[in-house]
Parts: C-alpha cells; structure tokens; sequence
C-alpha cells in the first residue's frame, strides 16, 4: 500500500479538524498516488497487448550429442563476440541477450546472457546427459558500426539462427565484418555530414542565411573529424569539447554581421555526430524492460556527452566577443523545407554512415513516412502523442521494409530511429542553462525526457506486434520442429 494512502486512513477520524495546508498536501498526496496507479495499470496493459498480439512461435532445436569442454569453450568466446558485436550496432541489451541466446539454441545448447552497453557474459549449457557449462566475456569496441557493417553482421546473425555455422567460418564472417572499407571516398564522408548539418538545421531553423552557415560550419565538423580519426585517434574523448569550442567561435564571430542570424541558432546542428539521442531512448526502453543498470549506463553516459558539449559551448561564449547581428532579419522559408530536409537526411546518412547501395529509396521512404506519422500525431495530440506513434511505427516500418528489399531492418531503423530522438533539444536546454542562465533550460530538458519517454513507449509498443519467432532446446528424445 502507497505510503501516501496508509497515512490518510490512518488519520481519516482527524481530518475534519485538521489546518488548510494538510488538507492540500494530502490532496497532493492521493493525486501522486493514483497517477502512479495510473501509469502502473497503463504500461501493464501495454505489455499484455503485446504478449497478446506478439504471437512468438517456439521452434524447438535437437539437443548437442553429448559436447566437448574444449567445443562449449570455443561456442562460448564465439558468442560473447557475436554478442558484442551486436551491440555495437546499436541493439538494445534485452534483444542481444534474445539474438544470442536463440543462436546458442540453434547449436543444441542453453545459453544464459548478461549484456551490458560495454560488454557481455555468456554462458552455454548442456540440455543433455552430464551436466557442463562454460562462460566467457567480450567487451563492446569503442567506434560505433557504419551501415553496410550492420548489414554485414545482422545477415550473420539471421543466418546463425538459421542452421549451427561452423566456428570457422563464423570468426572470418566477424574479420570480414570488423575490417570492411568505406564504400565512399573521405570527401564524400565530409560532404554527408554537411548535409546532415544542413538538414537538421533546416528542421530547426530553415532561412536561406543560416542554410549557408549549416553548411560552412558542418564542413569545418566535419574535416576536424575526419583529421582527428586519422592523424590523432588519442584525442576522440576530447573531440566533442573541441568541435563544440569551434563551431560556437565561428557563430559568435561571423554569423551576425555575415549572415544576420542569432548566433544560437548554429550552435547545435553542427554537432549532430556528437548528440546523444539514440542513447538516451535506448536507455529509457531498457528501464522501460527492467535492464535497470543497463539503461542507468546509458543515460548516464548520454548526460555526460552533453554536459561535454555544453561545456565546448561555455567556454568558446566566455574568451570569443560575439559580434553584433545584423539588420533585417531574413525570412523563414515555407513548410516544405521540413520535408525536403527529410530528404537531405537520407542522402545525408547514405554518405556518412556507408549505408548499402541499394538502401537510399527505401530509406528515404521511411523517413519520410515517420515524419509524417509524427506530424499528424502531434497535430491531433501534441508532441508526446507524436513521438510515440511516430516510434510505434519504426519497428513495423523496419520490418516491412526488409521483408520487401532484403535489408536488414537495422538499416531502416536506425536512422528514422535517429531522426525521432531529442538529443538537439536536450543539448538545447544545456546551452541554455549553461550560457544563457534561463530557467527555460529546465522547461526543455523536461520536454526532452517526455519525449524519450514517449519514443521508448512507442518503439517497445510496435515491437510487441511484430511477429517473432524464439529457438528452444529439446530433450534428447524429443523430435525437433521445423525451423
């Protein structure tokens, strides 16, 4: 029973006579309470719709004959890297430790998961006679995966699912995988991050001035990048302090007499590489599914990313004197820029991120199409009822797409996935509590973690309607099923 409830009928006979201010707090009290019950009765519905539609068909798998120590050795290191892998392309801990399990059962054995954002334990069992298991661990890598690596590994895993690959092979699959050349030349990897500065500042504040500093600035972003990787890997950790320091210099000093724009509205765009988004509704879905140190890790690695940021920005606003912005104000271009801007998105990742050849319509398309199940979602409910169907229909979207194309569903998702998430707002409301000392600061970060709150419901919501299917371990006697 909530504390709040115990209280108040164990002092029912008194509160007649009690002053006005109690009789408030103990309103306030049971309105705390029955929102609680509230949003508890809610997201238990939500789960049960799920399991009620999720339809999980169970494919059972022949037991191992009797395996080696030596043989459950080697299947235990081959999955915690798998595992890892995994990870590193951007999957949640709760479906690695599903992926992973699934493909210990596909070799006739149990596997019992523990995934963390930096690294996972695995350990396989035997289903049949002596009992023996074995555990091994590998960490996460620090650089995150290009498109057509996530392609590379999630074609592994569907095929891992599919029949017991020999060890061997599955080892040169993961060089193969780890080792894969861009697919586009270092000036069109800076050419795409300028586009994704342009776009996403298009999005935000779209005049034609500011679209010639998006891109200015994204360029100088992105060449510093590039450098760094190439000539000064040591200096990655420092690498968004730094781009914050030079993109905010640049604004201060040549945005308002050159481009008559407020400063501000610069700032962020060109630190689309660094925002934390996806990291932050990671991290609310997997508290959303009890992988409580899990999420905890993530947002907290997320919040330090943005105080990093906002730190960049602090100290480029205290040593560089802005310079006066210019008159007239220019004009805000049509509605039609926003969706343009979706476009530029596409082409903005194909480049940058090395997606797959064939991926750049499909993945126009789906960006396209979550933008607009966003606005017509904000429009009839506000932008909570937004983010969350807009998220509820990435999953869908995904799956569907990768039925048709032959693309993994990462692929799509991942960057309409990324095109839903608030880390520019969040950065946002830091630079404005940092910079500008505005209580607004408070109001955004506010809306920001509604926002995450309302992608993690969604997403977990349209995963729930796809159709999944889990690999189990049969006894020795027992006829495997078809899979």
């Amino acid at each position: 029973m909530p504390f709040f409830r115990r209280r108040k009928e164990e002092e029912a006979g008194g509160r007649g006579h009690e002053p006005a201010h109690t009789k408030i707090s103990g309103a306030f009290s049971d309105s705390l309470d029955s929102f609680g019950e509230s949003v508890a009765a809610g997201w238990q519905g939500l789960k049960s719709v799920g399991e009620a539609l999720r339809d999980s068909r169970r494919v059972g798998v022949r037991a191992a004959d009797q395996p080696t120590a030596e043989w459950l050795r080697q299947l235990a290191a081959l999955l915690s890297k798998v595992g890892a892998e995994i990870l590193r392309s951007g999957e949640s801990t709760v479906d690695t430790e599903k992926q992973v399990a699934d493909i210990a059962a596909r070799y006739g054995v149990h596997g019992r998961c523990f995934a963390l954002p930096s690294g996972i334990f695995v350990r396989v069992e035997t289903a049949a006679g002596d009992p023996g298991s074995e555990m091994d661990f590998a960490p996460v890598g620090d650089a995150g995966m290009q498109l057509s690596q996530v392609e590379a590994l999630q074609n592994l895993v569907a095929r891992m699912r599919g029949e017991a690959v020999p060890f061997d092979e599955v080892r040169e699959a993961l060089r193969r995988e780890q080792s894969m050349p861009r697919r586009f030349q270092p000036a069109a990897v800076i050419v795409g991050y300028a586009t994704l500065t342009l776009a996403l500042g298009m999005l935000q504040h779209p005049t034609l001035p500011s679209a010639l500093g998006y891109v200015a600035a994204g360029t100088t972003v992105g060449v510093l990048q590039y450098l760094v990787r190439r000539h000064l890997p040591r200096m990655l950790t420092l690498l968004p302090v730094a781009a914050a320091i030079l993109v905010t210099a640049i604004a201060l000093r040549f945005s308002g007499p050159v481009l008559h724009e407020d400063p501000g509205s610069l700032f962020i765009p060109p630190l689309i590489g660094f925002l934390p988004g996806a990291a932050l509704t990671l991290g609310a879905i997997e508290l959303a599914t009890d992988s409580t140190l899990s999420g905890l890790a993530r947002l907290a690695g997320a919040a330090n990313v943005l105080l990093m940021l906002g730190l960049g920005i602090l100290v480029a606003t205290d040593t560089v004197h802005a310079r006066a912005v210019g008159r007239p104000a220019p004009d805000t271009l049509g509605a039609w820029v926003g969706w343009a801007a979706v476009a530029l998105l596409a082409v903005g990742f194909t480049l940058n991120s090395d997606a797959p050849r064939r991926s750049l319509a499909w993945l126009t398309a789906a960006l396209l199409l979550t933008r607009l199940v966003q606005t017509l979602g904000t429009l009839v409910g506000g932008q909570a009822l937004g983010a969350f169907v807009a998220g509820m229909g990435l999953p869908l979207t995904a799956s569907w797409i990768g039925k048709r194309a032959d693309i993994p569903d990462q692929v799509v998702f991942l960057p309409a996935f990324w095109m839903l998430v608030p880390g520019a707002h969040g950065l946002s409301g830091v630079q404005q509590l940092l910079v500008g000392h505005s209580p607004a600061g408070w109001q955004t970060l506010f809306n920001v973690l509604v926002t995450v709150a309302a992608i993690a419901l969604g997403v977990l919501a349209g995963a729930s309607l796809r159709r999944t299917t889990r690999l189990e371990v049969l006894p020795v006697d027992q006829e495997a099923g078809a899979g």
